[in-house]
């Protein structure tokens, strides 16, 4: 591989690396029990899935919205080539 290539793919692993840290940012680990056995579980941004019973809370009970289409940077990359 050429210096160049190597460079390039430097250069794009970095802008993937912010790009993740900057989603990794706005995320927040949250607890609660499981409404339906009791468990306690964990989730993120007030969005759960019991891995004892199955019980999923509405994704409308998330504390934050979820991405849009337009926020996710692969599939934009996929349709374009």
């Amino acid at each position: 591989m050429s210096g160049t290539r190597r460079r390039a793919r430097r250069v794009a692993d970095a802008e993937k690396a912010a790009a993740a840290a900057a989603f990794l940012e706005g995320q927040e680990i949250t607890r609660t029990q499981c409404v339906q056995c009791y468990s306690e579980i964990a989730g993120v941004n007030g969005r759960y899935a019991c891995g004892n019973c199955g019980w999923v809370n509405p994704w409308t009970e998330g504390h934050k919205p979820l991405p849009t289409a337009e926020d996710d940077v692969q599939a934009r990359e996929c349709a374009q080539g």
